[in-house]
């Protein structure tokens, strides 16, 4: 089934059959997505789907799109789209709402090519940001939705998500990616999980843009935090804590250049 996004009324009835809202299904991935007009879709859902290679299209273009074309992207996009949904009921129950994948995915590739990494790098860098929270979808709901304090015994629960994520994909994605995806909760001094190693840049970036997501998101467990606080935040994990901060857990420069592209979208 065909997503849309905004469509009137009457664009609809030329399609003539029916068609779901992506705004309510975004991780309905396996069909092109049809719009009014390319230019008002939001910068996630653009990245999302020229990232992907996934047609978009005007109800014009759409009455003489081939889908033999697009036959084979379509048969891998089944299975991303799979993997993907599993991801619906952890952003629902820390969330309450969609769109944590994509905006780490948003951050992380806007950072990624900010320091001129290959477009390789980058995809990949966005790959791992969608799949990165996967592992959640085997850990107790009652654990990702707690409101208060997880206990020791819990927060190790969670911790085993990163695992999780490799044994869910190890047979999907590349092993770089797996490894972006396995890593992301490594720190720079060593003190993150799952392994406690120095991780590589794509795992820096993505570490950021993930932190710095659960920073100003409302989740059931904290309220939202300004984007400027988030910032100076992420700027006390990159200094040691005899000197005021919070120790290395992140790389200073990236997090620098991390601020200045999000303060040149925020302008």
């Amino acid at each position: 089934m065909v997503g849309y996004y905004r469509l009137q009324e009457e664009d609809m009835e030329r399609v003539g059959f029916p068609i779901k809202n992506i705004e309510e299904n975004i991780y309905d991935l396996c069909c092109p997505l049809l719009v009014n007009r390319k230019e008002v879709l939001p910068k996630e859902l653009l990245y999302l789907y020229e990232t992907l290679e996934i047609p978009i299209l005007t109800i014009d273009e759409f009455q003489v799109y081939e889908e033999d074309s697009y036959s084979e992207l379509k048969d891998y996009l089944k299975k991303f789209s799979y993997y993907l949904q599993l991801n619906i009921v952890v952003e629902l129950s820390e969330e309450e709402k969609l769109g944590h994948l994509l905006r780490v995915g948003r951050y992380a590739k806007e950072l990624a090519e900010s320091v001129h990494l290959s477009k390789k790098e980058v995809d990949n860098i966005y790959i791992a940001a969608l799949f990165h929270d996967v592992g959640k979808s085997r850990i107790p709901v009652e654990i990702i939705g707690k409101k208060n304090k997880l206990s020791d015994q819990e927060f190790s629960i969670i911790k085993t998500h990163s695992d999780l994520a490799r044994s869910i994909l190890g047979d999907f994605l590349e092993e770089n990616i797996l490894e972006m995806v396995e890593g992301h909760h490594e720190r720079m001094d060593g003190s993150g999980y799952a392994k406690g190693i120095i991780p590589n840049i794509g795992v820096q970036i993505l570490g950021i843009a993930d932190s710095y997501d659960a920073m100003i998101s409302s989740r059931v467990y904290h309220q939202s935090e300004s984007r400027e606080s988030a910032f100076e935040e992420l700027l006390l994990c990159t200094k040691e804590k005899e000197n005021g901060g919070k120790g290395i857990l992140y790389n200073l420069d990236l997090v620098n250049q991390f601020i200045k592209v999000e303060m040149q979208e925020m302008a």
